[in-house]
């Protein structure tokens, strides 16, 4: 379970960086990549859905306005999509730390 919790950490400083703005939209996607590749199997589930939807939108990221279409999201939406996900992964963290605590 602690590496569940470790796991889900990187997940939430990636995001937070984004949100932030210190990181850029292009840089977010492919570390997000990266971290999901690497990381994903050994979170907790219900914050491994929280990650699966943002890995959706992720997908759904386009830097390139002209390649946006129906299915494609700019880098504002994935900013709020990320910002979203942010809350809840600082929720479900909170929650599986106070279980490994208690």
């Amino acid at each position: 379970m602690e590496q569940s919790s470790l796991h889900a950490s990187r997940f939430v400083i990636l995001v937070a960086q984004f949100i932030d703005h210190r990181i850029t939209a292009d840089y977010f996607s492919s570390q997000f990549r990266n971290l999901e590749r690497s990381d994903a199997e050994h979170l907790d589930r219900d914050i491994a859905t929280v990650v699966g939807k943002l890995s959706v939108d992720v997908g759904a990221y386009r830097g390139d306005v002209n390649l946006l279409g129906v299915d494609y999201i700019d880098a504002h939406q994935l900013w709020r999509a990320s910002g979203e996900a942010f809350r809840d992964l600082l929720t479900l963290q909170s929650e599986l730390l106070g279980r490994q605590a208690g």
